[in-house]
């Protein structure tokens, strides 16, 4: 029988899933259970970590086990990537043995071939089943379920409830850690069954990556990882091994891309790809590379549509998808300063500067910042904001020894959006915390630290 553990996380009367070390900003009382339904209250003792406990004294073992399942469930559709190893080969912690799969679109507790699964997820290369594995809570299916749907399935197998304390911890074992992953079923090797009956890994030749194939059969040398000069041939890699060239050209891991190659557009499925895929392209190839003259600096709209067409599988959901996602991209470039428009028979764009621009207000980011959680209950209340439990572990992950990717100035204004309160409040805020100095700094060199 599994052991009582702490209940670290519940949900709340919408659904929403908490932490219990996030409640500290919040005036919302009532807290369920994910296992039985039945309401819980948080403790805080005084040497450790907050939890939740029944209300009411009840028999509920398994609490802490399913809510943890719940939490797991909730990054996956929020962060919308995972770490995985190469199929095929042993688990390394060596970065160079990962995967990186991203998704759009994903769903959670459904049955796929009267299969219950935990979490599918539709990636640029097809369907994609996550399963999670906790200690002590039985486990929905069998792996030999799973294979028969010939679909890949990676098994993640989480820490025991008492020793995941909050988002933080869920986050760094399920979305970057890799030696507690499987692939149960992957189409291009064949896996035995893993640690749960005591089998390993079947031998299995792995198939060279596309891109060094590519690398060595093209009659000029092509390093994926470096160099743009032929869009038929990155056309022709796979998603991850698209995002290994972007990650390269943007110099940044694809789950630390800044905001504004993440900007939703109409037609943005055109690509076959997630936005933040061509929309990097696009940046790191129009914007980011430092051209010798100006005039290489103007381009269209069509210019850009062209190319994209070179280098992704097109399947616009309208006529003209494709130049209506690029133009308003390339728009919202524009109100973020790196673009200027040049108005004609064909609007044409010019680059102006390959970074976030400098905010008007003065105010820049102090390098290396920092916000602990007990600095952000009280200067948030002496500033006259009430943060809503979703958003504290964005904020403090936010100024973990960085600072977001933005200026200020966008920063205050994205964050007054989603709390309703005034800017001179967050502004307020930002320089009681000591986030944000007045001027004086490098704001170049500090955008180069991201969130």
């Amino acid at each position: 029988m599994a052991k009582a553990a702490h209940i670290v996380f519940a949900k709340d009367e919408a659904g929403n899933i908490a932490a219990a070390s996030d409640l500290f900003t919040t005036s919302r009382s009532t807290y369920l259970c994910v296992a039985c339904g039945k309401e819980l209250r948080r403790k805080t003792p005084e040497n450790g970590f907050p939890y939740f406990v029944h209300a009411q004294r009840t028999s509920c073992r398994l609490a802490a086990h399913y809510a943890l399942r719940a939490a797991a469930q909730r990054v996956l559709t929020e962060s919308r990537f995972i770490k995985a190893p190469l199929a095929g080969q042993p688990v390394d912690a060596n970065r160079l043995s990962a995967s990186l799969a991203q998704w759009s679109d994903s769903a959670c507790d459904l049955e796929v071939g009267h299969v219950p699964v935990d979490f599918l997820a539709e990636t640029g290369e097809g369907q994609l089943l996550i399963e999670l594995s906790v200690p002590g809570l039985p486990r929905t299916t069998t792996p030999e379920r799973l294979r028969a749907l010939q679909l890949p399935t990676l098994e993640v197998e989480l820490p025991p409830p008492a020793d995941i304390h909050g988002f933080s911890d869920l986050r760094q074992s399920l979305l970057h850690s890799l030696a507690n992953k499987r692939w149960v079923f992957h189409p291009a090797h064949s896996l035995a069954a893993g640690r749960h009956n005591g089998s390993h890994y079947q031998a299995a030749e792995p198939e060279a990556p596309r891109a060094q194939a590519l690398e060595a059969s093209a009659p000029s040398p092509w390093n994926p990882a470096l160099s743009f000069a032929d869009s038929t041939c990155f056309r022709q890699l796979a998603v991850t091994e698209k995002l290994e060239v972007l990650e390269k050209e943007m110099d940044l891991p694809c789950d630390r891309w800044p905001a504004y190659v993440d900007i939703e557009v109409r037609g943005e499925q055109t690509f076959g790809v997630d936005r933040r895929v061509w929309q990097a392209d696009v940046f790191s190839r129009f914007v980011q590379k430092v051209h010798p003259g100006v005039g290489e600096n103007m381009f269209s709209v069509a210019a850009v549509s062209g190319w994209l067409k070179n280098r992704y599988l097109l399947d616009r959901p309208f006529p003209g998808a494709d130049s209506i996602a690029v133009h308003q991209f390339l728009s919202a470039l524009v109100q973020r300063g790196f673009l200027v428009e040049r108005n004609g028979d064909e609007p044409h764009y010019r680059v102006v500067r390959t970074r976030p621009a400098i905010n008007e207000s003065g105010l820049v980011w102090r390098p290396h910042a920092t916000l602990p959680a007990s600095q952000l209950r009280v200067l948030s209340t002496q500033a006259g904001l009430r943060v809503p439990v979703d958003l504290v572990q964005w904020l403090l992950e936010s100024f973990d020894d960085c600072h977001p990717c933005g200026t200020v100035d966008d920063f205050v204004s994205l964050l007054s959006r989603r709390i309703h309160a005034p800017p001179r409040n967050i502004i307020a805020f930002l320089l009681d915390a000591k986030l944000a100095v007045e001027g004086g700094e490098d704001p170049q060199g500090s955008q180069e630290r991201l969130f």
